[in-house]
């Protein structure tokens, strides 16, 4: 029985970050290669366009905090790869610190480059173990076939 799985060849994936007011949006592939000039929009929670660009050569776009709330991020590179996320701009305090916060929910860069060594292991051990039975069910039905001569 085979089951369908996502398949992650050339994924585009998209990480958002707030600091200092600042939003810096980093879209890359899997293989950790820059998403180059690829169009993106964020839309508010109504669905209406807040702001339309491109990332540059290096997969990157920064530009100024839109007001606190929910957005959804769609980048799209143009040949049938595309990513979307929500973003969520927290309302901030007299206090906020200007660390790096993550504000997209989908995974980060780091989580989406990594190889997938657990799926990879699983593969392998899957095809190993239907060998093993393909092979044993060979010899078998040969030996019900010498029996029946």
């Amino acid at each position: 029985m085979l089951l369908p799985c996502k398949v992650m060849a050339h994924a585009l994936g998209v990480e958002v970050r707030l600091k200092d007011g600042t939003i810096y949006v980093e879209a890359f592939f899997h293989d950790d290669s820059p998403a180059k000039n690829a169009p993106l929009t964020f839309e508010n929670e109504l669905g209406s366009k807040v702001f339309s660009g491109n990332t540059n050569k290096e997969g990157k776009l920064q530009l100024p905090a839109f007001p606190p709330g929910k957005y959804k991020l769609i980048v799209d590179d143009g040949t049938g790869h595309r990513a979307s996320t929500l973003i969520v701009i927290p309302e901030t305090s007299p206090n906020a610190d200007s660390t790096n916060q993550l504000i997209s929910t989908n995974s980060t860069r780091e989580k989406f480059t990594q190889v997938p060594w657990i799926n990879i292991f699983i593969g392998l051990f899957v095809i190993a173990f239907l060998g093993i039975v393909g092979n044993w069910l060979n010899k078998k039905a040969t030996r019900v076939s010498k029996a029946k001569e």
